[in-house]
């Protein structure tokens, strides 16, 4: 009883809190119209002009390998390496990869999508969409390198940090949050090959059948991958018409929703430093709620190249809580639980130091090797801050919308090198465990 009165108080509060903080933005958005209308545009235009032409062809291509068994059959690739890495079963290979190239949130939505399959457990889900939690690819190059920064060489730098020290926290943060120790129950009893294999608990629970054990190398690897397809599309069933409009339909439910959350964020961050910090930086509420006005807020300061750098990758590997809640509303139709994306904020968190770290240390001599970086961070510094519902005008011209559109094709061949290296990574793991098993 005393617990159900706690559970009580505890959503009567929530209650009181949320419908207060609504009525509060309620009147500020009336009493600042203008404002709130020209932060809604803001973020209708990051929206529509870079997310949406970005994540689509991710989305709609991370659901149509997984209706045609690709996922199940690069699980037996990418077995050995997931597991090594991050406790977790070859088939978050795909998530992972589509998340380093196609931003948040595709690689939470692959993970929820490899849930209702069940291939992957709903703990397993937390712990994936913290691994797979990346910005995309073609925002830092080309709007923040190129735009912002005025140098794309930058945007490759800050790329890289981003996805190594993305890695570094993920693995980090699995061998010490609890999050990644409940995953990894599952994973302990799963095996990188195809279902018609006995698995190691099967064969310690009935010592009988460890006559089948030299049935197992029989099977080559190809057979497992061609077994664990087949099983794949045979259990969807869809047909291809029925899968494209499938695929097409959650793929925009999924970044209208996106797109909701960024527009209301743009709004809220507006009025917060109109009426909350009126004489405080315009990029300290962008960078810790909206990860795409706050990168553009800090490229537009007066800081110190490295210092605006290493904030930067530090915002990009924090990802904002905006971005937080939209893989929230992604994983929470797989029953994540609440301490799961607590977990998940403390692995962005890592994320976000580390990134800071590597980038004091490495941009000074990156700099040094790249005049033109140099040069440029030299002339620009000290440029003003405009006015903020002006900054998105790069993007109004028909040649920076031809380079977003040329850089999609490009993004999506990445996919295809990113997903063969991890490939190797993985053979290279399978060759050193069978070495050592020795």
């Amino acid at each position: 009883m005393n617990m159900q009165t706690e559970v009580t108080r505890s959503g009567l509060l929530r209650t009181i809190f949320l419908s207060s903080g609504a009525m509060l933005l309620v009147v500020a958005v009336v009493l600042s119209p203008k404002e709130a209308f020209d932060a809604s545009i803001q973020g209708l235009d990051i929206w529509w002009k870079i997310i949406f032409p970005a994540m689509l062809p991710f989305l709609m291509l991370a659901q149509m390998l997984t209706a045609f068994g690709f996922t199940d059959a690069l699980g037996v690739l990418l077995g050995p390496l997931m597991q090594r890495l991050f406790r977790l079963p070859g088939q978050a290979g795909l998530a992972i990869a589509v998340g380093m190239c196609g931003g948040f949130p595709a690689g939470a939505d692959t993970a929820a999508r490899l849930v209702q399959d069940r291939q992957i457990t709903a703990k397993q889900a937390g712990v994936l969409a913290a691994v797979a939690h990346f910005s995309n690819p073609m925002m830092i190059i080309i709007v923040l390198g190129a735009a912002f920064l005025h140098q794309p060489a930058a945007g490759y730098f800050l790329l890289g940090i981003h996805w190594i020290s993305g890695w570094i926290a993920a693995m980090i943060g699995i061998r010490l949050l609890p999050v990644g120790r409940a995953a990894s129950i599952g994973t302990s009893s799963s095996s990188d090959v195809s279902p018609n294999l006995s698995e190691p608990a099967h064969t310690q629970a009935h010592p009988i059948s460890s006559s089948k054990k030299p049935v197992v190398p029989r099977h080559t690897l190809w057979q497992r991958m061609n077994h664990a397809a087949r099983e794949a599309r045979s259990r969807d069933g869809r047909g291809f018409g029925k899968l494209l409009g499938d695929t097409v339909s959650q793929a925009v439910q999924t970044l209208m929703m996106t797109g909701g959350f960024m527009i209301v964020f743009a709004v809220f961050i507006r009025l917060l430093s109109l009426y909350l910090t009126p004489g405080a930086s315009v990029s300290l509420w962008s960078s810790l709620l909206e990860i795409h006005l706050g990168i553009y807020h800090l490229s537009q300061t007066s800081l110190a190249p490295v210092v605006m750098i290493a904030l930067i990758a530090a915002v990009l590997g924090w990802g904002g809580l905006c971005s937080h809640l939209q893989v929230s509303a992604v994983l929470k139709s797989v029953g994540l639980a609440t301490r799961n994306m607590i977990d998940f904020i403390a692995i962005r968190l890592l994320h976000g130091l580390i990134a800071f770290a590597m980038s004091l240390v490495l941009w000074t001599p990156f700099s040094r090797y790249s005049t033109e970086v140099w040069t440029t961070f030299q002339t620009t510094t000290n440029i003003g801050l405009p006015a903020a519902p002006q900054w998105f005008s790069l993007f109004s011209s028909s040649s920076s919308l031809a380079l977003l559109g040329y850089a999609i094709p490009v993004a999506m061949v990445s996919l295809a090198l990113l997903l063969v290296i991890m490939i190797s990574l993985s053979g290279l793991t399978r060759w050193f465990n069978e070495r050592s098993s020795r």
